[in-house]
This record gives C-alpha cells, structure tokens and sequence, in this order.
C-alpha cells in the first residue's frame, strides 16, 4: 500500500491523446463503441481513425454513430487504477452534449477510491490538455485536491475549433429529423464550428478550403493573442495538409507546446472524412470570445446551419445510446 501513487488519472477516447503520453503519465482511456453500418468497434482496440474514415468514406451515405461506456466498463477501469493510486480523477467531454459524466459519476459511486469526475466543456485535445495538466500535477506528487484544481482551472482557458468537409455527418450526428427539409441547401457548404463552454456553435462558413483553414489560423491568433499556448491539429485524412496548418500556427502563435495527431475516432463519428480541426490551450485565458468576423450577423444560410449545429451532441449522447 505504500508505494501506491497519490491520484491516478483517467479519461475517454475522445479525448485524442497520443499514445506516447498516454504511457509516459499512465492514463487510463475507456473507449467509446462506434458503429459503422451493422459493424461495432471498440474505439482504439477494434479500430484506428485511419481505418475508420475509410470505411466512412466508402459509404454512400453517413451510417454512423458512438455510444457512451457503461458504467460497469468506467467501473472495472476505476478498479484497475485502484490497484496503483490512493484517488482518481476522471476526465472526461463536454457534459452537457454527453452522457459520459453522467456515467462517469454513476460508477464512481462504487469505485473502492474515491474518484472526482471533471467536465472539460469540450473534447478531441482540448479536452486532452485538460488531461494531461492533471497528469502533470499526479506525476509531480500534487495531493488530489491540487490535481483537481489545476484541471478545472484550465477548463476555461481550452477550446476546440474544426472545418468540416460538409454538414452530412453533424447533421447525422444530431437531432435533426426536423431540419432535414434544409439539408439540400446546406451540402456544398464547409462549417466552421466550435466546441467550447459546453456548447457546440457556428462559427462560419465557407466554400474554398484554403480559406477555411485561414480563419482556423485567424480565429487561434485572436483567441490566444500573446498567450504562451498549446495547440494540437487533428486532421482525418490529410496529413500534409496539417503539418502546414501547425507550421502557420507557429508562425503566428507563442506555441510552447505542439502536436499533430488524427481525429479521434469518437470524434469523428460527427466531424466526418476530410475534417480538420485545431484545440488549443491559452495560458493566460482567451483574449475575445468571437471573431470580429461574425459582427454584421449571420446570413440565412448560416442561420439554417447554426439551427442544424446548436442541434448537434458529441459521443455518448442520449440519441445515440438508444441505437
């Protein structure tokens, strides 16, 4: 019993972390299911992003969905760290477009820890710098009352913004029974969308994505101006594309921590083949909320696509565990 760490640290799939660090600071992942047509897989064990934007790309149209982890698998994950570690702390995405800290909490009443569950209002490596800021703290020693406060203080400080290739899986994704009628109109157009303070929202929209992923640069510029941050790309498909998406974040942002990784798989279910995305971190706190460029409102088709995305719910929504 001595030699057990002071606080363990576990989070979900979503949350994107590569592999490497998820080893050098022993967080534990519990996977979300993912469905692709009749087929299901273990997000990270029965399947990779690379494998499934491919399959994803070969349909003809979005057949695809995510389910939350029971509480029994968050409960077997609690009692392995318990086997190491004195407390956890489990992390997970935005609480209110998931029921994964709804379950999280569920199991943690039976964990033989105790355990503080933390809702990081977000996901894919915004949601990981969370992680990895309390992993830091456990590694350092940090007893669990400072490990929690070091991660909900950074909570505020994260976000997530993606272009989108089209609306076809968000829309899938969401409720959206009732907008299907705007769906023809809303196809050949690339959103811009964030995930942050537990919403989902539109930024924009596009036609060229050379300019889509110029506002991705702008919108980070404006959000951390001279802040120290961290910042991650995830890309589906393209990686060249974004190894020059982080080189031009470089350039115009005080990056002190960078990685270059793939959509996670849990993500992706929504975000679809060819998305694209940036989570970052801002030391000091964001600077703006919007971007200057959505002053003069939105036009109407931005209208429709924000009423399609304010719609939208991230893996282990309560639509999708009825599957």
């Amino acid at each position: 019993m001595e030699n057990l760490d002071p606080v363990a640290i576990v989070t979900d799939s979503a949350a994107g972390l590569p592999e490497s660090l998820l080893q050098e600071y022993a967080i534990e992942v519990v996977p979300y299911w993912v469905q692709v047509g009749p087929r299901s897989f273990l997000d990270g064990v029965d399947i990779t992003p690379a494998e499934f934007f491919r399959l994803a790309r070969a349909q003809a149209e979005p057949d695809v969905g995510t389910s939350v982890p029971s509480a029994s698998v968050f409960l077997e994950a609690y009692r392995r760290v318990a086997a190491r570690a004195k407390a956890i702390v489990s992390i997970h995405l935005a609480g209110t477009q998931s029921a994964t800290c709804d379950v999280a909490e569920l199991a943690a009443q039976s964990s033989p820890i105790p355990v503080t569950v933390i809702d990081t209002a977000t996901t894919a490596m915004a949601e990981g710098f969370v992680v990895l800021e309390a992993a830091r703290a456990a590694v350092e020693g940090a007893p669990l009352a400072d490990v929690v406060a070091r991660a909900r203080a950074l909570v505020p400080k994260v976000e997530l913004i993606a272009l989108l290739e089209n609306v076809n899986y968000v829309i899938r994704g969401g409720r959206l029974a009732s907008a299907a009628r705007l769906v023809s109109g809303l196809l050949n157009i690339q959103p811009l969308v964030r995930v942050g303070d537990n919403k989902v929202g539109l930024l924009g929209q596009v036609r060229r994505r050379g300019r889509g992923l110029s506002q991705l640069v702008e919108r980070v510029k404006a959000q951390v101006g001279d802040s120290p941050a961290r910042v991650a790309v995830h890309f589906a498909e393209v990686e060249e594309e974004a190894q020059e998406l982080l080189s031009q974040l470089k350039a115009a942002v005080n990056c002190v921590e960078t990685y270059l990784t793939r959509v996670p798989v849990a993500l992706g279910v929504h975000a679809g083949p060819g998305s694209i995305g940036v989570a970052y971190c801002a030391e000091a706190g964001f600077v703006i909320s919007e971007r200057p460029a959505l002053r003069g409102g939105l036009s109407r088709l931005q209208g429709q696509a924000k009423e399609l995305l304010d719609n939208v719910r991230l893996p282990g929504s309560k639509e999708e565990d009825t599957r």
